[in-house]
C-alpha cells in the first residue's frame, strides 16, 4: 500500500501543488510510512510518493524513474513475472520502458495486468501524464481541478479548495502537456456507455480484458430443477446438492481458484510484521488478519489462509463492536449522552457469531493459533476520531459511508482484547470478503428481486414464476456488479490504508470473477430455501465442502448492523451529518 500524488499545472508553476501536497501529506504518509520521495518535471508536473514496503527483497523508493518515464504505483500485481525479488513497481517500470513507444503499446502492457492498482505515469518524451485504476476500482485515486491545475491523489481530506471525485475505473486516462491542459482523454477498458464518457475525449478503440468475458459453463444445472422434486430436511440439503457431480465439480473449481487467490494475497508480502519490518527481524508475530464477523464469506477466507500462513504464526480474526446508540426516551439515556450503567454490552450480533465461528475454526484447525481480537469502540472514542475518518471517507459522505468507514477504520487499527487481555494487532495485510455478496446474491435486495415476479398465493410458485424470478434476480445481480467499482472499494482502501495496512480481497480475483460471472442466477443462489441457506447457496456449499457446518448456515448481516455502528432509523443514502460537519 502506498500513497501517490501528482499535480499538473496550467500555469507553468508547481507552487500550488507543493502547498496542496503539504496539506494532505500526513494522510499520504500514513498510507506509506516507510519512505517519501518527490520528482518534478519542467515546472509543470509534481509527483510525490509514500511507500509501504509490501513487495520485493528491499523497499522500492517512489517515484521510480527511467530516462523516459516516471512512475507512481500503488497496488499488487498478481501475475507471472519471474523475479520476485523486485517489486511490482520496478517490474512495471521496466516493462513500460522496454515495450512502450506509444499509447497502443501502453494499452498492450495494461491488458496483461491483474490485481488491484492505481498508478500515475509521466512520459517525458511525449509530455503526457497517464493515470488509471484497475477495472474493478479496488484502489483509490481521486481527481480535482482548479484554475491552477489538476490534482491526482490517493487521499486528500475534506478541507480542500476544490471539488474531488473518485476517478471512474473506466480505463487509461491521459493529459497532454503539449495541448489544452484542460482536456482529459480516455482509452476505455471496455466499450464505453454514454454515462462513462461525460466530458472526456474517448478514444475510438477500447481495451479487451479477456477475463471480463462471460462464457457460460458447459455443464448446465439449475438449483430449482435439482431440488423441485425433493422433500429434504434442512440438514440434508447440502449433502444432497453436493452429490450432484456438476455442482460438486463447480465448488471444487471455485475453491481451487479462491485458494490460489488467498495464497497470492498472503505470500506477496515480506515475512515481517508491522512491529519488526523496519529492522527486518525474523519473527512469529501475526502478519495477516481477517475482517471477521463469523459469516460464511470471511470464514472461508480464514480457513483457506490457514493453508498458507506458516504454522507457527497466528492469524488475527478482527471483530469489531460499537457501543449501542441510546436515544432520548430510553431509561438509560442521560442529557450528556452517557448511559446510566457503566457496563457496556459488547455482545452485538457480529460478536456472537464471530465467537461461535472462531470455535468452529479451532475445531477444524486445532494446531493453528487464532487470535480472536475483540475490538470495542465507545461512542466517545468514535467521536474523538470523527475528523480523521471523515477525511479518509471524503469525497463520499453518505450515512452508509460513515458507518462502514468507521467500522473498517477501527477494525484495521486492530486495538482490542484477546482472551480479555489488551492487544494490538501487528498485521500488515487484512483480508476482507468484499465482492462475495455481489457475486453470489447475498443481499436482501436480491431476494426481493427474485420474489418480485411471484404473485401467486400458493405455497409452490409456478414454473413460469420461478423463471421470471430468476430473470429479475439476474438483472439485479448485474446491476450490483456494475455498481461495485463506484460504491465502496476505493473508500475501503483509503480507510484501511491509513493504518499502514494493505486490504486484500480474495473474492475479487479476476479468474474467480470470470467463473462466477459465467453462472446464471439460478446457479448462484436459490431463495426458496430461505435465508441462511438459499442466499449465496453456491458459496455456502463451498464452505460446507471445507468442513464448515455452523457458518455455512448463518444469515447474512451487514457489517454496519452486525457491529451496531449504524442506526437502523437512518437512511443509508442520506448525507451524513457526522461526515459533513
Amino acid at each position: 500500500m502506498c500513497g501517490i500524488f501528482c499535480f499538473i499545472s496550467k500555469t507553468n508553476s508547481i507552487s500550488f501543488g507543493e502547498s496542496f501536497f503539504k496539506q494532505c501529506q500526513h494522510l499520504l504518509n500514513n498510507r506509506g510510512p516507510d519512505h517519501a520521495g518527490t520528482v518534478t518535471f519542467d515546472s509543470r508536473v509534481l509527483m510525490c510518493g509514500t511507500v509501504l514496503w509490501q513487495q520485493g527483497s528491499d523497499i522500492t523508493l517512489q517515484p521510480v524513474e527511467s530516462d523516459r518515464f516516471v512512475l507512481l504505483f500503488n497496488g499488487d500485481l498478481f501475475i507471472e513475472r519471474g523475479d520476485l525479488s523486485i517489486s511490482d513497481t520496478q517490474w512495471l517500470l521496466g516493462k513500460v520502458t522496454s515495450e512502450v513507444a506509444n499509447l497502443n503499446d501502453l494499452a498492450d502492457v495494461f491488458k496483461q495486468l491483474k490485481g488491484p492498482f492505481s498508478l500515475i505515469l509521466l512520459d517525458k518524451y511525449s509530455r503526457k501524464v497517464y493515470f488509471a485504476r484497475d477495472s474493478l476500482g479496488r484502489n483509490s485515486l481521486l481527481l480535482g481541478q482548479s484554475n491552477e491545475g489538476f490534482i491526482i491523489t490517493s487521499v486528500t481530506g475534506r478541507n480542500t479548495p476544490m471539488a474531488f471525485v473518485e476517478i471512474p475505473p473506466n480505463g487509461i486516462y491521459h493529459i497532454d502537456l503539449n495541448s489544452d491542459v484542460n482536456g482529459i482523454n480516455l482509452l476505455s477498458w471496455k466499450q464505453p456507455e454514454n454515462s462513462d464518457i461525460s466530458s472526456l475525449t474517448v478514444e475510438q478503440q477500447f481495451l479487451d480484458l479477456s477475463w471480463m468475458a462471460k462464457d457460460r459453463l458447459h455443464n448446465y444445472f439449475n438449483y430449482h430443477q435439482v431440488l423441485s422434486s425433493q422433500s429434504l430436511a434442512e440438514d440434508e440439503t447440502y449433502d444432497y446438492l453436493l452429490n450432484n457431480t456438476t455442482i460438486s465439480s463447480l465448488c471444487d473449481q471455485l475453491l481451487k481458484i479462491l485458494a490460489e487467490s488467498v495464497h497470492e494475497r498472503i505470500s506477496n508480502t515480506p515475512n515481517h510484521c508491522k512491529q519488526c519490518v523496519s529492522s527486518k527481524a525474523s519473527c512469529t508475530h501475526p502478519r495477516v488478519g481477517v475482517l471477521f464477523s463469523g459469516g460464511i464469506d470471511c470464514t472461508i477466507v480464514a480457513l483457506l489462509a490457514d493453508r498458507f500462513v506458516p504454522p507457527d504464526v497466528p492469524i488475527c480474526l478482527l471483530n469489531v463492536a460499537f457501543e449501542k446508540i441510546i436515544r432520548p426516551g430510553n431509561p438509560k439515556f442521560r442529557k450528556n449522552g452517557s448511559e446510566a450503567s457503566a457496563e457496556i454490552d459488547w455482545d452485538v450480533p457480529d460478536r456472537l457469531t464471530g465467537r461461535s465461528t472462531w470455535k468452529e475454526l479451532q475445531q477444524l484447525r486445532p494446531s493453528r493459533e487464532w487470535h480472536f481480537v475483540e475490538i470495542n469502540v465507545t461512542r466517545k472514542e468514535l467521536q474523538n476520531y470523527k475528523d480523521r475518518i471523515s477525511d479518509l471517507v471524503f469525497p463520499l459522505k453518505s450515512v452508509l459511508d460513515e458507518s462502514l468507514g468507521a467500522a473498517l477504520w477501527f477494525a484495521s487499527r486492530g486495538e482490542g482484547l484477546v482472551e480479555n487481555s489488551e492487544y494490538k494487532s501487528t498485521c500488515r495485510v487484512m483480508l476482507i470478503g468484499s465482492g462475495a455478496d455481489e457475486l453470489f446474491g447475498g443481499y436482501s435486495r436480491h431476494r426481493v428481486a427474485f420474489y418480485r415476479a411471484i404473485t401467486s398465493k400458493s405455497a409452490q410458485p409456478s414454473e413460469d414464476e420461478i423463471r421470471a424470478g430468476f430473470s429479475h434476480l439476474m438483472v439485479e445481480l448485474d446491476l450490483d456488479w456494475n455498481r461495485l467499482p463506484s460504491r465502496n472499494l476505493a473508500r475501503d482502501d483509503r480507510i484501511i490504508g491509513d493504518h499502514g495496512v494493505t486490504p486484500r480481497t480474495p473474492y475479487l480475483q479476476e479468474d474467480f470473477i470470470s467463473v462466477v460471472q459465467s453462472l446464471k442466477a439460478e446457479q448462484r443462489c436459490y431463495h426458496p430455501l430461505g435465508e441462511g441457506i438459499g442466499d449465496k447457496l453456491t458459496l455456502r456449499l463451498c464452505g460446507y465442502k471445507l468442513g464448515l457446518r455452523m457458518s455455512a448456515k448463518l444469515r447474512k448481516r451487514a457489517l454496519q448492523f452486525g457491529s451496531r455502528i449504524a442506526d437502523r432509523k437512518q437512511n443509508a443514502n442520506d448525507s451524513s451529518n457526522f461526515l459533513s460537519s
